[in-house]
């Protein structure tokens, strides 16, 4: 498998991650959130207050995860630019060597 299909794949299982873990997280909270109608206790409300957390602390890890390779990425690209102007600008300086050379004859 080369480099491209591995990400794909990776890409796909973790999306496939995120899926599994929003839908567990949606089915506790069902439960919960139906069993609070019925008889609030104060386990329950621990129990939601707890899903809470467990939520936003999945989206905001979510969040990092995809800002984390946002900005790998724009450091690629950033460096493969800078790569690129080095290759021109020594193609450039060769040329303008190469015609001093032939001047200098």
């Amino acid at each position: 498998m080369n480099v491209g299909q591995r990400i794909t794949v990776d890409r796909k299982i973790d999306n496939l991650k995120d899926l599994e873990i929003w839908s567990d997280l949606n089915f506790l909270i069902s439960i919960v959130k139906k069993q609070i109608d019925k008889k609030k206790t104060k386990n329950l409300e621990k129990m939601s207050e707890c899903l809470v957390r467990l939520t936003f602390y999945f989206q905001e890890n979510t969040n990092n995860i995809r800002l984390y390779k946002e900005a790998i990425s724009d450091y690629r690209l950033a460096r493969n630019r800078a790569i690129e102007r080095a290759r021109k600008a020594e193609k450039q300086n060769e040329k303008l060597r190469k015609q001093n050379e032939s001047l200098s004859i």
